[in-house]
């Protein structure tokens, strides 16, 4: 029996979410996720790299840390994925039909950015997201049509959707950008509703939070994005700029990201027959971030994925153009196969080591540095043999100290975590980031003896950072840890005593 695309959505949906939860119960945390966990260990009203959501998310999905593993912490993006992947759909279908919405949901699942990045790994994109895609929905429905009583309710709820985004992360204020842009250029009869100007109040609201917190802080937050995304420079890195524009093409999948380009094209040269109203919304909404993280790579290192989000909101678009293309249905259908597939065995290879050739160093304290991937893997061995060595060492009573935020949430999350240890960020606040505030919750570090975790991806000798606060640095244990028979990595214990 030929099921309706509605009914094939649901069923891709759910095939995609089965998926996520394997890939989520499978992987190990990597440096973002794990310091995530800290925003909901130590919540607060807003943090010094994001706002606060993704903390408070992670609380909900996890009854406040009650469930505490790496699948419970990232249901926190893997469910709320799966409700933005309905309402791709409820997007392309406004557009024309459920065919389309269901186009637009097989896309969302071929990008990388929207099934793992923020559709499995616990990041603030996650919430983000997920009220973006709201606020976008409710907000195509009303602002380029006549104001009217009976849209006033989503007009608000499109609004109260834009400040939980911005509550998420900071470049969802590009959603302000799309709606003040729509209004002045095409439908200026918003402007004359005092609606209009009362629905500012959610986002006025969530900046005023997040103000409110950097306030009492000094700022923090402002001068630490400042330094990162500065508007003016003169100074061109070809580096950056090249590792954007490649990781756009990756992360949201190359076919993805050609036929973007290719239906642009169409665009301006009027082949692609569509209302031209509903073209520019998609438009305005979206091109404003990606063309900022292009323009920002030049002068200064980027992430792709900060767009990502532009990029999703434009797949329903997207599956208008492609949608009277020759087998579209099955090739997607294929290409989300072979995608899953992939990751699948991705997964299942980074925690067996049976095919990718492992690099080798000369050290003991740099092995494993060169593969990217080791961030996901070798935590939770370590764990139980790091365990047992501070266990029969009497160990457990002693605080922890690093001087960088990773791999120390690594190290609160694995170690410290189940042994009810504490862990200090011991340096300056751009290295440690949340553990600024993390040290004033817990008690004053005045102990004379502290212990000093590393790994070798991350290895730094203690007495080199430590040097003026302790005299004795003593190695109590070097732990390999091994994949696949071969070790891939050491974890290091120094005990540092202070005279």
């Amino acid at each position: 029996m030929q099921l309706s695309y509605k009914k094939s959505v649901f069923v891709l949906i759910i095939i995609s979410t089965v998926f996520r939860l394997f890939w989520a119960s499978q992987l190990e945390f990597g440096n973002d996720e794990v310091y995530y966990w800290l925003y909901a260990k130590y919540p607060d009203i807003s943090h010094f790299d994001h706002p606060a959501m993704v903390g408070f998310f992670i609380q909900f999905f996890t009854a406040n840390l009650y469930f505490d593993s790496e699948l419970t912490i990232r249901l926190a993006s893997i469910l709320p994925t799966s409700i933005a992947m309905y309402i791709v759909f409820l997007i392309g279908k406004y557009l024309k039909d459920d065919f389309v919405g269901f186009i637009s949901v097989l896309l969302y699942n071929i990008s990388i950015y929207g099934l793992i990045i923020s559709g499995t790994f616990i990041l603030p994109d996650a919430p983000m997201v997920l009220f973006w895609l709201l606020a976008f929905y409710f907000l195509m429905q009303v602002i380029p049509y006549q104001p009217k009583r009976e849209n006033l309710l989503k007009l608000f709820l499109g609004f109260l959707c834009i400040g939980l985004a911005i509550y998420s992360k900071y470049q969802a204020v590009y959603l302000l950008f799309g709606v003040g842009l729509y209004v002045i250029l095409f439908n200026r009869k918003w402007l004359k509703k005092w609606q209009f100007y009362v629905a500012f109040i959610f986002p006025i609201l969530a900046v005023a939070i997040i103000y409110y917190w950097n306030y009492q802080n000094d700022f923090i937050s402002y001068k630490f994005h400042n330094n990162r995304v500065s508007l003016f420079s003169l100074h061109f890195n070809k580096d950056s700029f090249l590792r954007e524009i490649v990781g756009q093409i990756v992360y949201n999948n190359p076919y993805i990201f050609v036929a973007i380009i290719l239906m642009m094209v169409a665009i301006i040269k009027k082949k692609f027959l569509f209302d031209q109203q509903k073209i520019y919304f998609f438009l305005l909404f979206t091109i404003p971030l990606i063309a900022t993280t292009v323009y920002l790579s030049f002068s200064r290192d980027t992430l792709p994925h900060w767009s990502g989000v532009s990029y999703i909101t434009l797949l329903p678009l997207l599956a208008m153009y492609v949608s009277s293309k020759k087998n579209i249905k099955r090739n997607l259908i294929r290409g989300f196969t072979f995608l899953v597939i992939l990751l699948s065995f991705i997964t299942l290879e980074i925690n067996n080591g049976w095919i990718l050739p492992f690099k080798p160093s000369k050290t003991k304290e740099t092995l494993g540095r060169k593969d990217a991937l080791m961030d996901l893997y070798g935590w939770q061995q370590a764990a139980k043999k790091v365990t047992e060595v501070l266990q029969e060492n009497k160990l457990t009573s002693l605080p922890i100290i690093s001087d960088n935020w990773y791999p120390a949430a690594h190290i609160d999350y694995y170690f410290a975590r189940p042994n009810n240890m504490l862990v200090y960020g011991v340096g300056e606040l751009p290295k440690i980031h949340k553990y600024f505030w993390i040290n004033k919750k817990n008690p004053p570090l005045i102990n004379n003896e502290v212990l000093y975790i590393t790994d070798s991806r991350n290895y730094k000798n203690p007495k080199e950072i430590y040097d003026d606060k302790y005299n004795q640095f003593n190695l109590i244990e070097t732990i390999p840890i091994f994949r696949n028979k071969e070790t891939v990595k050491n974890v290091f214990i120094f005990r540092l005593i202070k005279d």
